[in-house]
Parts: structure tokens; sequence; C-alpha cells
């Protein structure tokens, strides 16, 4: 007995039509449960909807939202780097170092940079060409970086006086914060490259297939664009990092530790699979301010430190049960 191709063909479901639509029911989730949170943080604080406290929430996401941007491309390659957050740090002890040992702003921020690509290459190298896995060299190289951050600040907080510095994490144009329009380039960016450029079309193949070998038997460079995603995860920390230099004028080994898994969960949050693959900047847009306003709610109400931790991870839990509910669906 044949079986007619065309006719099996026909019966095959439209996996990208499948995978649009679950983009589209997740976003709809998402704009649903933020506007239900704005709305209740609204009755409960009277501060919440003030355009000030608006504008706040919108600088204080802004470096998180700099580095969600390139770690979405990081999921969907199949990867992972949890390195992110001492990168942040470690530029921004390296821009307050080096403005304390006079040197100009613009040289400062190349120096953070290039701090960054050096490590982004270390972690690429590690993977890619050596074949270690990413959750293992970037839990490494994070206590690496941290360290490195607390020795060249000598373990102390370093401040921040630079006027240019300052702007960056502070500054507004037209009222709106500077750091706000850096996340909205980042987000350009990072979605021209997955959209718009071969680059892109390989990090979706790659995060599409086991271990990427139906992407290498394609004839995808795996390693090499492994290697230049991991450069770019590092570069654009780096960037967040000065951000927050200017933010909190000071340069700090201590900053930001474990802001990684809150990062992870605005990009997964967003519809963004952990088995790669599968993904969009505008979903991390979404989960990314979901966090944020979600976040800002706790401390305009006062409800500690415990309800943040509890509420991470609560919402870890949440994205990677949907993402496993979606997955299963789209591949039945």
């Amino acid at each position: 007995m044949t079986t007619n191709p065309s006719l099996s063909l026909r019966r095959r479901p439209d996996l990208t039509r499948l995978i649009r639509a679950g983009s589209g029911a997740q976003y709809l989730g998402l704009i649903i449960a933020l506007v239900v949170v704005s709305v209740a943080l609204s009755l409960l604080s009277p501060y919440f909807l003030r355009p000030a406290n608006l504008l706040n929430i919108g600088a204080a996401i802004s470096f998180t939202g700099i580095v969600a941007a390139i770690t979405t491309a990081v999921l969907i390659s199949g990867g992972l780097d949890l390195s992110i957050s001492a990168v942040m740090a470690f530029s921004g002890c390296v821009v307050a170092v080096s403005l304390s040992a006079g040197l100009p702003w613009w040289l400062a921020i190349g120096l953070a940079m290039l701090s960054g690509l050096v490590i982004g290459a270390v972690n690429g190298g590690l993977i890619s060409y050596v074949g270690i896995n990413p959750f293992v060299v970037t839990v490494g190289t994070q206590f690496l970086v941290r360290g490195l951050a607390f020795l060249v600040t000598a373990g102390v907080v370093i401040p921040v006086s630079d006027p240019v510095v300052r702007f960056l994490g502070q500054g507004r144009i037209f009222g709106v914060p500077f750091s706000l329009l850096l996340m909205a380039v980042a987000f350009v960016v990072a979605g021209f490259l997955l959209r718009s450029t071969v680059w892109g079309r390989h990090w979706y193949a790659i995060g599409g297939s086991p271990e990427g070998r139906m992407a290498r038997l394609a004839g995808i460079p795996v390693r090499r664009r492994t290697f230049q995603l991991y450069v770019l995860s590092a570069v654009f920390s780096a960037v967040a990092g000065a951000v927050v230099a200017g933010y909190t004028t000071v340069g700090d080994a201590n900053a930001l530790t474990g802001l990684e898994l809150s990062i992870l969960a605005g990009v997964i949050l967003g519809g963004t699979a952990l088995t790669g693959g599968r993904g969009t900047v505008i979903g991390t847009v979404f989960g990314v301010i979901l966090i944020g306003v979600i976040n800002n709610g706790i401390q305009l109400l006062n409800l500690g430190v415990a309800a943040q931790f509890i509420f991470l991870g609560g919402i870890l839990l949440i994205a990677v049960v949907f993402d496993q509910i979606k997955t299963r669906r789209q591949t039945r």
C-alpha cells in the first residue's frame, strides 16, 4: 500500500503557523497580565500611575532590557549565558576604576566594552570549539569575572562622578530616560539580527535541531555563529554595566548578583523556548516590562525583599511550565 506524498504533506500541521499562533496567544496573555497588574497597583497605590513613577520604571528596567534583548537570541540558539550579571558588574567597575585613574569617559567605556568582548570570546571559544556545556562554562566565568571585579576595585565601592557616564544612566531626552532609549536600540538591533540577517536565521536553525546537528548538515557554520553570539552577549552586558554605573553612580563588585535569573525570567516569560528554536524580541519586551512593573509595585507597597524573591521564583516556575506545555503541543 502506497501513500500519496502530497496528501501526507497536506495533513501535516503547519509548524510555522502554529508557532505564530502560539506567540500571538503569548503576547495577548502578557498584555492582559500587564493590564491587570497595572490596574491593581493603581488601586493599591496612588503613586503608581504618576508620570514620574512610570519613567522610573522605564529607567529601572533599561539595563536588564539591554541584556534581555541579546539573551533572547542566546536562548533561541539553544544556548545559555549565566555570566551576564557578573559581566555587567565587572564592566561598571572597569568604568569606575578607569575614571578614577583620570582616563576620559570614552576610553573608560571603551575598556569596559573591550573587557566584555574578551569575556565573550572566552565563553564562545570554550563552548563552540572545545565543546564544553554552556551552563558549566558560563557558571565558571560568572565566578571568575565576579572575582576580577573584586580584584580591580580592591573590594571597595568606587564613585562615578563623570557627567557623561552619569547621563547614560540618569540623563533624559525630552523627558524620556536616555537609558530607556538605549534599551530600545538594543531590542531593535537584536530584532534586526534575528529577523533580517543570515546570522539570525542560522541561530534559529541551530536551536531548532538537537545539538545543531541538522544545522551543521545544512552547511551552517555552527561553531562560528555560536562563538559570535556569546561575544555579542558579553558586549551587550558590558554596555548595560556602563549604564548601571551611571545609574547608581558607583562601580560595585557586589552589584547585580542574581540579576541573570530576572533577565532569564523576562525572556522565558516572553515566549522564548528554553530548548531553543523559538522566540521573539517583542515577547521579551513584554516580559521585561511585566517583571519591572511588578517589582515596582512590590517596592511601592513596601512588601520587602522576601516578596521579590518569592515573585521571581514563582514567575520562573510558571514561565518554564508554560514553555514545556507549548513545546509539547507544537511537537504533537
